[in-house]
């Protein structure tokens, strides 16, 4: 009896609706775009901006996007979207900006980019099959639709530019042999304008760590820095700038109980400075006036001196479709004794070889010979395992490469948020 009633509510029950079909990894005739920008939530663009089709590989691509970067004054990031034609588009191209605020959640900043960068592919969407299925559409203002502009608009600026941060950090850790207790703490003012620099800097941090040796003996490792840096730079047209520099420093690592500096510079940029975060190519010449005083007397036989040197600095970026190539060239040199001197070369990449194969790496090299403030004393056991203390050194280097090949489907569409990961999908461009 007790099967046949199931049975009959079984039967009575409406059918139920067939599950709905998964979604497809690609959209037939959609544009095809190559996103290479190193700081995107590509999770969150891929289920924003649906109505292209994401490639993996560039040489697929009907649109290469590429996105750079660089600090604003404020704090906040420039971002410069560069649209390139590809196939039936080669020729043309775009360049479009956004701008984050400082300290903007990330959610407001990849919204933010994903509505520019929206607005940028429009144009070559408008060119496909699926530009009749693509929605345009305004987006209402702070004040209602018609009404004022929003708060990004100019406006009176109480501050006069200036923006102030100051943090603090502390980091605690333990077993039952070891304790370590790690403060840092920093205070900044900037004022950036088209035609001022101005940033000032402090920042101190301490370290102290105890190590258990034997039974009833503990080693205890005592480091501290603190360091001051001042920046006045004048802009002097689209490609020279003039500015005073200033620091001042103390470190036990470094047998400095107190050093400051300042000097003028000059610097020349080959490339308009409007362009830097496609290319850039400076070069900077600054003359340093400088007062050392040392906890302890050093292998000169100093506990303190005045000293002047000179610097020189080349540094190249640019970020094109091949890739990323970051290069520069320091040099120190002191004017009382022209044989102390140091120099260093920084190259990093990130290069795109052929189809799907990748080669990235850096390289760091600096060749020292003006440690004058080596301490005379010799470093202890415990100071040099611990590197409690900077040793005599002539050089000092940092290096790695990696390469990567990726292969399989051209798509690179779908985001599937198990297991971690997010979502979310939409077929509108708001503006």
């Amino acid at each position: 009896m007790l099967h046949l009633l199931l049975a009959a509510a079984l039967a009575v029950q409406e059918p139920q609706q067939p599950p709905p079909p998964p979604p497809q990894d690609t959209t037939e005739g959609a544009l095809r775009v190559y996103l290479d920008c190193g700081s995107c939530d590509l999770d969150f663009l891929r289920t924003e901006i649906t109505f292209v089709n994401w490639m993996r590989d560039r040489h697929d691509a009907q649109v290469y996007l590429l996105v750079s970067t660089q600090s604003t004054g404020a704090g906040g990031t420039e971002y410069t979207l560069t649209l390139i034609g590809q196939q039936q588009f080669e020729g043309r191209g775009d360049t479009l900006r956004y701008v984050s605020r400082p300290a903007e959640p990330d959610d407001a900043v990849r919204r933010g980019l994903a509505h520019v960068m929206a607005l940028g592919l429009a144009r070559y969407v408008a060119q496909t099959p699926l530009a009749e299925e693509v929605e345009v559409r305004r987006r209402p203002s702070a004040g209602g639709p018609g009404g004022p502009p929003g708060p990004r608009a100019g406006q009176h600026d109480p501050w006069n530019y200036w923006v102030f941060r100051a943090s603090l950090t502390a980091n605690l850790y333990g077993e039952a042999s070891y304790r370590s207790t790690s403060l840092y703490n920093t205070l900044s003012a900037n004022r950036i304008t088209d035609r001022w620099k101005l940033t000032f800097s402090v920042s101190a941090n301490s370290n102290n760590a105890r190590s258990q040796v034997t039974d009833t003996s503990w080693y205890v490792q005592k480091t501290h820095s603190s360091y001051f840096n001042g920046l006045v730079v004048r802009s002097l047209g689209r490609h020279w700038s003039a500015g005073l520099k200033t620091s001042a420093s103390s470190s036990s690592s470094y047998n400095r109980d107190w050093n400051a500096a300042a000097g003028p510079a000059i610097e020349y940029d080959v490339w308009p400075y409007s362009e830097s975060t496609r290319r850039l190519l400076r070069i900077n010449y600054s003359l340093n006036l400088e007062h050392d005083r040392y906890d302890t007397l050093t292998v000169y036989q100093r506990w303190s001196e005045n000293l002047v040197s000179h610097s020189l600095e080349v540094a190249l970026t640019s970020v094109q479709r091949w890739g990323t190539l970051n290069l520069s060239f320091n040099g120190t040199q002191y004017l009382h004794d022209l044989r102390l001197w140091d120099y260093g070369v920084f190259g990093g990449f990130n290069l795109n070889l052929v189809r799907g194969l990748s080669f990235s790496g850096f390289l760091s090299y600096q060749r020292i010979h003006d440690q004058l403030y080596l301490p005379a004393a010799e470093a202890t056991p415990y100071q040099i395992l611990t590197r409690q203390v900077q040793l005599a050194t002539s050089y000092y280097y940092s290096t790695f490469f990696g390469l990567s090949y990726t292969f399989g489907s051209i798509y690179n569409n779908i985001v599937n948020p198990r297991f971690g990961g997010s979502g979310g999908s939409t077929m509108t461009i708001s503006m």
